[in-house]
């Protein structure tokens, strides 16, 4: 299962897709993503953790050009919760190398301590092998 979430100029700015190979949900930013569509992208995620057998997630956003800091104190009232009871126990960002908006995500795996497990890759063969040794 693949989706794609477009912009008002037709442009994709998030994927998500079920990995049944490595048994997690594969989520892709692109561009500049407002807040609004933030969270429509993060009610996916919940509703494929819904949907799915899957109880991980790799989010990449190393083509998001864009801060989610502003939808963090949404994200922990809306998404967390629910995100949680589907099954939620893994959670791996894939950043780029020079990443310069890391407060955002800092911040985001602070919301989450004590929920599930949460970790920041610059390469994607460790965020990999850290979801794969995730039970």
């Amino acid at each position: 299962m693949k989706k794609e979430l477009r912009n008002c100029d037709d442009e994709v700015y998030f994927t998500v897709e079920t990995d049944a190979q490595n048994g997690w949900i594969r989520g892709c930013w692109y561009g500049i993503v407002p807040i609004e569509q933030i969270k429509s992208a993060s009610l996916l995620y919940v509703d494929c953790l819904q949907r799915s057998p899957y109880t991980k997630i790799l989010s990449d956003i190393r083509y998001l050009k864009s801060s989610f800091l502003d939808a963090n104190d949404w994200l922990e009232r809306v998404c967390l919760a629910p995100a949680v009871q589907a099954g939620l126990t893994s959670f791996a960002y894939l950043i780029p190398e020079d990443f310069t908006d890391k407060l955002a995500v800092e911040d985001f795996c602070r919301r989450a301590q004590g929920s599930f497990r949460v970790h920041i890759y610059d390469n994607e063969d460790d965020a990999v092998e850290w979801l794969k040794g995730c039970k």
